[in-house]
């Protein structure tokens, strides 16, 4: 019964929140139908959203050729048109790929001719959001699993990792990030995906510690670059 009445209380208070405003909810409203911890959760997915966005930016900046927009719009123009659109947009090029990380892979496959930081950003964004059930908003009876986020985090490793290491026949880098021989040392990129992962860790500790479940953790070795299951 108890659980009952929560369900009927947070329906209402949801419906409340969407009525009479177009279906858009009310701040002060919904955030009554919000634990602290829906709060935390969503806090911890805006962080890692905007630093994948800061990604995409200066990967764009960094390899100007890549860009397949790049006579149309602005850099800026062209990631904010990215994150506008919801996780789920099909883009046709990829429409047949079922996994997130099989597209970060392509973007890495020396083969590959399109647009390589657009589907390696897609692939990132499409994987963390499944580790979050692909959920932007969080609720009392909305949950998570500490397991997918703590997985998230080390495919971010091994995304990185790819994106450093992967070249083509000639030697040359599929898409350029950290400083190449000779020239200034740049970490920010080594930073960003840092806070990723640092993002996503949190995360996991925190809803294991709610969940009083225990998180199995793995090693990422470079010899397998085996994504992790989301």
């Amino acid at each position: 019964m108890r659980w009952f009445s929560v369900l009927l209380l947070v329906c209402f208070l949801v419906g409340c929140a969407t009525s009479g405003n177009n279906g858009q909810s009310e701040p002060g409203v919904s955030r009554l139908a919000k634990s602290d911890i829906d709060e935390v959760i969503e806090v911890h997915q805006q962080a890692v959203m905007a630093q994948l966005k800061r990604l995409m930016f200066k990967l764009y900046k960094r390899n100007p050729n890549l860009r397949h927009d790049r006579d149309v719009r602005t850099i800026k123009e062209s990631v904010e048109r990215t994150f506008s659109r919801q996780v789920d947009f099909i883009y046709p090029e990829w429409a047949i790929i079922r996994k997130p990380t099989d597209i970060i892979r392509l973007a890495l496959d020396e083969r590959f001719q399109g647009d390589r930081v657009l589907a390696y950003i897609i692939g990132l964004r499409k994987m963390l959001m499944a580790s979050y059930d692909n959920h932007s908003e969080f609720f009392y009876l909305t949950s998570i699993d500490q397991q997918k986020l703590y997985n998230s985090a080390r495919n971010i490793e091994i995304a990185a990792w790819l994106l450093a290491k992967k070249r083509d026949s000639e030697g040359n880098l599929l898409m350029l990030s950290d400083s190449l021989s000779g020239e200034v040392r740049n970490l920010s990129y080594q930073r960003i995906f840092g806070k990723m992962i640092a993002t996503q860790d949190n995360l996991a500790q925190i809803i294991a510690q709610k969940n009083g479940r225990i998180i199995k953790t793995f090693v990422v070795r470079a010899a397998t670059l085996a994504f992790l299951p989301i």
